[in-house]
């Protein structure tokens, strides 16, 4: 193999382990990529310091199940229990909030800003219904938690097996 063909061969292997790497990458985030939509007030300050508002971020988020309750945790840095609003529609888990931008430095310009700010709405898919009366969440070091009891008929139950003969 000549050189040119091992330089194009290498370079071809390369470009595929970094479009399989991106594909990885996507179908891992794809539901946690939310959009932010920056009131007028958040957008005017931020393009003031930096030149640029993101509308993108990412809001991860683990779903657990145990025999009796989901449990979702999601991941909202910078915020307070007060800037969301929780509902449960069906399987599907909605949180709308609002992250504000703060800005603490009142001299000099930012260089990188990648958060993003302003509203948003998370839509988590749950593994089975739920009794939202039951539900509670908290908001502690940037994540939220809600904690929801599945619904009766949800609930796993054991089923004995009865002798034929």
């Amino acid at each position: 193999m000549s050189t040119l063909e091992h330089l194009s061969h290498n370079l071809r292997e390369g470009l595929d382990s970094l479009a399989e790497g991106w594909q990885h990458l996507w179908q891992k985030t794809r539901q946690a990529i939310t959009r932010f939509t920056p009131s007028d007030s958040d957008a005017a300050e931020k393009s003031s310091g930096s030149g640029q508002s993101y509308q993108w971020g990412v809001l991860s988020a683990d779903v657990f199940e145990t025999d009796r309750e989901i449990k979702v945790q999601l991941e909202a840095p910078g915020m307070s229990a007060a800037d969301f609003q929780i509902s449960i529609d069906n399987l599907t888990l909605n949180i709308r909030g609002e992250r504000r931008y703060q800005r603490d430095d009142t001299q000099g310009q930012y260089h990188i800003s990648e958060r993003a700010y302003g509203r948003f709405e998370r839509v988590v898919p749950l593994p089975a219904p739920v009794d939202s009366s039951g539900t509670r969440a908290t908001y502690r070091d940037g994540i939220l938690s809600i904690t929801a009891p599945k619904a009766p008929g949800a609930m796993g139950r054991r089923i004995s097996i009865e002798d034929a003969n």
